[in-house]
């Protein structure tokens, strides 16, 4: 099946929206506020004004199968947020291609590191993270949150 990283188009973020709500109610018990939370910080990343910003959906067969976000955090550091892989198509790389897209945008932009933030139920992603290059530099204590106990963890890669 073939690949295609491509940028964003203006119905895409609907989509991420929508699949993360469905993919985290599914796999991890995430209750409405999640589907909210994702909306919220979608709504904040379009209003951006960031030279940075980008957006990359993959398509595997012309159906979209991911996305990964970038934009500035300051201080020479980008931000990683909506990394998605679509459960059908995990285990095919496509994470690693998304990951890979945005680290060349970063480094071509001439960003020190690139930060993201992730739950530590999150073991799939994770493991991709780690094998990018990530280190976990800080883990918040358990809250309660989208019906969940969550940990919220910030790994960071320096370019």
């Amino acid at each position: 099946m073939r690949l295609t990283l491509r940028p964003f188009r203006p119905a895409d973020p609907a989509w991420v929206i929508a699949r993360h709500g469905q993919v985290y109610a599914a796999e991890h018990g995430f209750d409405e506020g999640f589907h909210r939370s994702i909306g919220d910080k979608m709504g904040q990343w379009l209003g951006r004004a960031d030279p940075l910003k980008q957006m990359w959906i993959a398509e595997a067969g012309g159906e979209r199968a991911g996305s990964l976000a970038i934009s500035d955090a300051g201080d020479g550091t980008a931000f990683l947020n909506f990394v998605l892989v679509l459960p059908a198509f995990r285990g095919r790389r496509i994470g690693r291609q998304l990951m890979d897209m945005a680290l060349d945008h970063a480094r071509a932009h001439g960003q020190r590191a690139v930060r993201l933030e992730t739950y530590r139920c999150l073991q799939h992603a994770r493991c991709l993270y780690r094998d990018c290059g990530f280190r976990l530099v800080d883990a918040q204590p358990p809250v309660a949150r989208y019906g969940q106990t969550v940990t919220s963890e910030f790994w960071e890669l320096s370019l």
